[in-house]
Parts: structure tokens; C-alpha cells; sequence
């Protein structure tokens, strides 16, 4: 926002020099980003005048919950607590000429929950003209360009007082009547800049009786747009749901000064007070009569809030000593009353929407005595802290998978409702309510989707060997109907793994299921989660014969496998893409919670190789577990070698050559002993899993 220091003078006096109150504004927290000197010269070749005001203008950054600061009176009001002066601001006191405004005018409010209340004043036999010097410099200082008298009082008013205004010809309005209503199902509306909207039913808008006039609090109408031929003026002020307002504006992809300003939340106090100096210039600058009286339809007047302030509170968390009766003063200067009672009774106007709570009221009392007058303490506590477990886990994985030759990308949260689909998760998608783009209208319920995207974009560049991963959050309705958010790791894997080696052959370490299920099982041994079990899995994502589930304790850990050919396809990729997507808690609950030290044996293992025919839909892992419960405590390692099917074996048979590692940390395993071992294992296979054993020990 830019603020002409000579208008801001106008309501407060200050002896001190620009610059310093310039340093006083911002260390408040209103931020002057810049002070810009404009010329006579200079504001003539703009469209101003040599004769109106000059001189230095405040280039100021409001924050987006400070309204109030979007006006001079605003600033104003500010500067005058900081600095401890007075506020000054004359109060419009024109009466009107009968006949009144309600007889000319009937405001009917249809959709109250949008529009908090709408005054309308008429001015009449007004000349259109060019504003005088002072108020087209004003405008242009402020960042605006003057058009004609009429619509320029309406911006002074808006900067001066911070309450948006709208101008109607009066005679192009049908029906002496207006409503506030939402639009119509594909209501379309010309705007004055010459576009035609097309309006949806939650837009609230501006009608007469016939149709709509404006969209509220954006931009009026082109069918009752102030003209030459204009002669009577139709002056709204209103007060617009700040939602709505924002809703509207990023719909139809317009913001205006207006706009802006009801986003941010207007003061309901100062709508007729508004409209009302308005109509004043409009009689001072366009010769104009102004109407006795205005129409003010106001269904639930809006009343200040009133807190309590406990002073200990406050002194304790700003690490202060003030008095109670300090604290009061300075609420006082920002324009709040103060009972002084314990706790403190404040009464905030409603020009400060901001303030909603206790701590909004201490965030005062540091903001105008000052922030720098905290002291610097080191914070006090009978421990040192730590990252969080969570964090710790997440680094570890990452790690981890850095290790393997993975590089991490960070995909968007927002994504394609395309994307979604693929997943076959459609139904538990969240969908965001207000979205910036069409295309971008769903939080992701996998990560997969986000990295496929990423290999695709990497390939149109030319990179077709890759290896990423991401961590990171998905979002899904639960069972209970709430939004979740859970924690994946997923990692996506194309093309030679090793390709920039020169003395490696590039297919050697092709990506493939087996690299990918590789992967996998690296990043579980390091997590110590030693018990797992792949079956097949049905994912639209993958391909039906090249994916797998993996679990452990009973648990569903992730999936992992190929890419299926048509999403393939979807995201223009050549190569064959492999990917995973795991649990990060399912991770984290299973992981072993410390590395355990294993002292390197004394004593040597004896090795035998086992020959085991079984069924051949048996798993693997039944197999195993049978073998280690077996072998007992001297089975150190199982390992399988080899897997055979064909003749001379029957059908639907398979043939598993293991190998069996024993070992004891006490003594030497002699022959016998593992003799008997075996025999052991091989009657538990033979009973438990109908096997058959080949060959010998």
C-alpha cells in the first residue's frame, strides 16, 4: 500500500522526521518498505496536477490479518498510539434535502450469512468532471489513476477511510430496487472492465430487480457504470464476508483495490460514515444534491468483543514487570477501552478483527512498548533437547536409501485429479474444497503417482537412468470419515543403474523386479525387521504378475513392482519403471531399536547342503521356519540357492536346494552332532510339510 506522508499528516501531527517515523512504523510492525519522493513535474506527466499535493510517499507491507491498516486512517491511528498523540478525523455532517433516499431506494439483504450489512446514499444533479489537482495527486501517490470525479471520490474515500464503495447511475438501475443475492445457476454478468463472467451460485452479487448489477465487493457492472450522462449517483457501502469476497476473486481470476481490502475484513462501523463522506465531496466536487437521509439494512449489528487480561499472564510471558495500569494506557492509544479490574476488562472496537483472544491483547502491549525491550534470556531447562523420534527414524531411512544409490525428490501434495485415479483409491481421495487450479484439486493418497511424474519430466531432459525416493506425507478419508494423513516411503527405479561405469556392461544392472525387491530388502535388514513375506498383489498400479505385497508380523508393509503398461504409457515413459511404497509407521513400530553388538565367532560353522522337494504353491518361508525350528539354536543361517521345476520332478512339484550354516559360540560342532541336527530337520519336513528329500547330506 502507498501512503502520502501529507495526507497522513492531515490526522495526526508528529514532530519527528520522516525516516525516523518511518523505523517507528516498522518496528511495530508495519512495514515501510520503501520512501518514494514524487515531483510537482512528476505527478503532471502522471495525469495530476502541479498546484495539488506532493512530496515523500510511504511504501507500506500490510500484513494480511491488519486490515485496518489498508486506509490513512488506519495508518493514522497507528502512528498516533506509537508515537502517544492524537488522532484527529472529522466526522461527515452534510445533511440531505428531501425527498429521503428510503424513497427512492428499497435494500432487501437475501443472503445475510455473505453480507453484513449495505447502506445506500443518493446524491442528485451531479456534474461529471475532472477531479481537482489535490485529489488526482492523491490518487496517483496512492497508486491509482483518476478517471472522472465520481468514481475518484469513491477511491479517495476507500483509501482514506479503508471502506470499499461502488457508484450506480441511479436511472440505469431497475426497478428503485436493490438486492444482495447469491448468483443465479449460470448467471452472466459484463463487468465494467468489458468482460463477460460467468457466475456460479456461490458468488454473492449485486441485483436489481431484474438482474445483476455487481459482483459484490470485486467490480461493478458495465449495464449501470457511471457516465458523462450520469445525473444522479446511487452510493453503496457495504460490508462483504472476507471468504466469499476471496472465493469470488480467485474464481474469476480478478483482484481489484477492492477486493483486497474486503479479504483482509472491513470494519462494519464505518459503513455509513464512509458513504456519507462520499457524498460530501460528491457535493463539494460534482455540484451534487445530496438526498435526506440513507438506507442502512443491517440484520445483526456486529458488537465489540470484550477480554479478559490477566496482567501476570502477560508479564510472565513477555518477561516484563509492567503495571496493570501501563497495560491499560497502552490499549487505551490503540483505540481499546479498559476496565481495570483483575483481570482487565478490554473492550476491542471492531475495526481490530484480529484480535480474538488474550494473547492477541499481550502481542499489543510488546508491539507498542517496544520489542526491542525484551531481553535476550537463554531458556532454561533441566535437559538438553533432542530430535524427536520421529525425525530420528525419518533421517535414518533416508540414509538408508541414500546408501543404496537413491537420490530424494520432493514431490507436491496437491495433485492432478489423474494421478488419483491410477491409484484404484479414488474413494478415499480428499478433495480440496477451494483449489487454485481445476487440475489441481486432490491431496495424494500415494506417493508413486508424484515420483512416476518426477521420472517422466527427468526423461523429457534426457535423464532415462534414475534412482529416487521421497519421504513424505499422504492424506486419505479413514473409517471414521476424518481426514488422515500418514507417513510413506517410496522410491521409484529406471533404466542402468550403473551406466556411467566404463568398464561395467550397462545391462548388468538393469532395473528390474528383483533390484527393486533388492532394495526392499536391504532397507528392512537394516531396520533389523528380519521376518518378511512377499505373495502376489493386485494394484492398478503395477503389473499383475510383477508386483508383490510385502508383510511382516502379521502386517502389510508395502508394495513393490513393476509398472503397469498402460500408466506406464500415461506418463510417457520408454523404459521399464520399478517402485515401491512402504509404511513409515508399519516401519517404524517393527524396526529393531538398536543395533546389537555380535562379537566376531570363535568357532568355526559347518556347512550342509539340503535337497527339498515340496508342493509348488508351498512359500518359501514355511520351509524356512520349519527348518530353523529344527535346526534349534545351532541353525545360524539358512540360505536359499537354488529353485528347480521340470523333469524328473512330478507336476506341480518344485525342488529347493538350501544351504545350512550351523554354529555354537561355546565349542566345536562335531560331524555327529550336525548329523543329528539334520535328521531332525528332515523328519520335521517330511511330517509337518509332506517334502521329499533328494540326494545326500
Amino acid at each position: 500500500m502507498k501512503l502520502s506522508v501529507e495526507w497522513l499528516k492531515e490526522f495526526v501531527g508528529f514532530d519527528c522526521s520522516i525516516d525516523e517515523l518511518a523505523k517507528s512504523l516498522t518496528m511495530a510492525g508495519l512495514e515501510v518498505e520503501d520512501i518514494v519522493t514524487y515531483s510537482p513535474d512528476e505527478l503532471a506527466r502522471l495525469g495530476g496536477g502541479r498546484e495539488g499535493p506532493s512530496g515523500p510517499v510511504f511504501d507500506v507491507k500490510v500484513t494480511p490479518n491488519r486490515g485496518d491498516w489498508l486506509s490513512v486512517i488506519g495508518v493514522a491511528r497507528e502512528a498516533a498510539a506509537i508515537l502517544a498523540t492524537k488522532l484527529t478525523v472529522s466526522e461527515a455532517t452534510a445533511e440531505g434535502a428531501p425527498p429521503p433516499t428510503s424513497s427512492a431506494i428499497e435494500v432487501t439483504i437475501v443472503a445475510p450469512d455473505l453480507c453484513r450489512r449495505y447502506a445506500a446514499g443518493l446524491v442528485r444533479n451531479v456534474t461529471i468532471k475532472e477531479s481537482p489537482d489535490w485529489l488526482r495527486n492523491r490518487l496517483i501517490m496512492a497508486g491509482m489513476r483518476p478517471i472522472n470525479n465520481i468514481v475518484d471520490i469513491t477511491n479517495y474515500v476507500m483509501i482514506e477511510y479503508g471502506q470499499p464503495l461502488h457508484a450506480f447511475d441511479y436511472h440505469l438501475l431497475r426497478g428503485a430496487e436493490i438486492i444482495v443475492r447469491r448468483a443465479a445457476p449460470e448467471e452472466v454478468m459484463a463487468t465494467i472492465d468489458g468482460q463477460q463472467r460467468e457466475l456460479s451460485s456461490d458468488m454473492l452479487m449485486i441485483a436489481d430487480r431484474d438482474r445483476a448489477v455487481a459482483v459484490a465487493g470485486v467490480m461493478g457492472g458495465a449495464d449501470t457504470e457511471v457516465a458523462e450522462t450520469t445525473r444522479d449517483v446511487l452510493i453503496e457501502s457495504a460490508n462483504f464476508d472476507p471468504v466469499s469476497i476471496r472465493r469470488t476473486s480467485k474464481t474469476l481470476g480478478l483482484t481489484t483495490e477492492s477486493s483486497y481490502r474486503f479479504e483482509r475484513a472491513v470494519d462494519p462501523s464505518i459503513t455509513v460514515a464512509a458513504l456519507k463522506r462520499a457524498a460530501e465531496l460528491m457535493r463539494d466536487l460534482a455540484d451534487g444534491e445530496i438526498a435526506e437521509g440513507v438506507v442502512d439494512a443491517y440484520p445483526a449489528e456486529i458488537q465489540p468483543l470484550t477480554i479478559e487480561l490477566r496482567p501476570e499472564r502477560a508479564n510472565k510471558l513477555l518477561g516484563w514487570n509492567i503495571e496493570p495500569c501501563e497495560m491499560a494506557q497502552l490499549l487505551q492509544l490503540l483505540g481499546m477501552s479498559v476496565r481495570l479490574n483483575n483481570p482487565l476488562q478490554v473492550t476491542v472496537p471492531t475495526f481490530r478483527s484480529d484480535i480474538t483472544e488474550e494473547i492477541d491483547l499481550i502481542e499489543e502491549i510488546a508491539r507498542l512498548h517496544g520489542f526491542d525491550k525484551i531481553e535476550t534470556t537463554l531458556p532454561e531447562s533441566p535437559s538438553q533437547g533432542r530430535e524427536c523420534e520421529v525425525n530420528l527414524f525419518e533421517d535414518r531411512l533416508r540414509q538408508l536409501l541414500l546408501r543404496c544409490g537413491a537420490q530424494e525428490v520432493m514431490t507436491h501434495s496437491i495433485v492432478d485429479s489423474s494421478l488419483v485415479e491410477r491409484t484404484g483409491l479414488a474413494e478415499r481421495v480428499v478433495h480440496i474444497r477451494n483449489p487454485l487450479r481445476e487440475d489441481l484439486s486432490r491431496l495424494r493418497v500415494m506417493l508413486i503417482p508424484g515420483l512416476l511424474e518426477t521420472l517422466s519430466r527427468n526423461a523429457a531432459f534426457g535423464a532415462k537412468d534414475l534412482a529416487i525416493f521421497e519421504i513424505g506425507r499422504v492424506y486419505h478419508y479413514g473409517r471414521d470419515g476424518l481426514i488422515a494423513q500418514n507417513r510413506s516411503v517410496a522410491g521409484a527405479l529406471i533404466g542402468s543403474q550403473w551406466a556411467g561405469a566404463w568398464n561395467l556392461d550397462r545391462s548388468a544392472l538393469e532395473a528390474d523386479f528383483y533390484l527393486c525387491k533388492g532394495v526392499v530388502d536391504a532397507l528392512l535388514d537394516s531396520l533389523e525387521i528380519r521376518e518378511r513375506e512377499y505373495t502376489a498383489a493386485q494394484s492398478p498400479l503395477l503389473h499383475p504378475t510383477r508386483s508383490a505385497v510385502v508383510r511382516s508380523g502379521g502386517a502389510e508393509i508395502g508394495i513393490l513392482g513393476e509398472v503397469e503398461a498402460s500408466v506406464r504409457e500415461s506418463f510417457d515413459l520408454r523404459g521399464r519403471p520399478y517402485v515401491f511404497e512402504l509404511d513409515f509407521e508399519t516401519l517404524r513400530f517393527q524396526a529393531g531399536r538398536r543395533r546389537v553388538y555380535r562379537p566376531v565367532a570363535r568357532y568355526p560353522a559347518i556347512y550342509r547342503d539340503l535337497s527339498v522337494v515340496v508342493d509348488e504353491d508351498r512359500p518359501y518361508a514355511e520351509v524356512r521356519n520349519a527348518i530353523s525350528e529344527a535346526g534349534g539354536e545351532w541353525i545360524e543361517r539358512v540360505e536359499l540357492r537354488e529353485v528347480y521345476t521340470g523333469r524328473p520332478l512330478s507336476p506341480g512339484q518344485k525342488s529347493l536346494l538350501l544351504s545350512l550354516a550351523f554354529r555354537s559360540v561355546e565349542r566345536t560342532l562335531t560331524d555327529q552332532i550336525v548329523n543329528d541336527q539334520m535328521a531332525r530337520i528332515k523328519d520335521r519336513l517330511t511330517a509337518e510339510l509332506s517334502a521329499a528329500i533328494r540326494g545326500a547330506e
